[in-house]
């Protein structure tokens, strides 16, 4: 009876030491995996939530200084109408005394000091260069203003550095005009040097 009862026990004993290990195995080859496979795809929709976030953040920056930047190569475009290119400068320049005469004015005197460099302050790539034109002119006070309006009718701006009328004929009402013009051109450095490095 003893010996029954011994055996019996050894089997309980052996069995539930199987099925102890049995359950081990299922833990480690079912349930381990599960719960790390879960861990790694909780972590994955983190990470992917936090890489979207920063996405639409820097989406969110990289449009607003699209904007910004287009805005200002807009304004740039519109302030470097007001420059001339240097072949643009010297026709200007070489035809000042023939758009005088066809307003009717005298061209008494014309003078062009040497161009002068005009540094731009915080700015190595653009290059400015001031051109100036001395004019003595005599005619009557609209073939004047009719030479005014016809070098200012263009997109580059001319200065009127300075402008002096004096009466020349009391009879036929001609007047004397003194008058420094000054028009600018601007080279932009960084064009250059950018073409040059899309060639190496």
């Amino acid at each position: 009876m003893t010996s029954d009862m011994q055996n019996i026990s050894k089997r309980n004993v052996m069995v539930s030491a199987v099925l102890i290990i049995i359950a081990i195995a299922i833990y480690h080859w079912f349930v381990t995996p599960h719960s790390q496979y879960l861990m790694a795809a909780e972590q994955y929709q983190k990470a992917i939530d936090t890489i979207d976030k920063k996405s639409k953040i820097l989406n969110s920056q990289i449009q607003i200084r699209r904007k910004k930047l287009e805005n200002l190569t807009k304004e740039f475009e519109e302030y470097k109408e007001g420059y001339f290119e240097t072949e643009q400068a010297k026709d200007f320049l070489s035809n000042l005394q023939t758009a005088a005469e066809n307003s009717g004015c005298a061209v008494k005197n014309i003078k062009f000091p040497p161009s002068r460099y005009a540094p731009v302050k915080g700015s190595e790539e653009m290059i400015i260069h001031q051109y100036q034109a001395n004019l003595s002119l005599q005619g009557e006070y609209s073939s004047i203003l009719k030479f005014l309006n016809t070098i200012h009718n263009r997109p580059e701006k001319v200065w009127v550095e300075s402008i002096n009328f004096e009466m020349k004929n009391t009879e036929n009402g001609d007047l004397g005009c003194d008058v420094t013009l000054s028009i600018y051109t601007l080279k932009v450095m960084e064009r250059i040097k950018n073409v040059n490095n899309k060639q190496k």
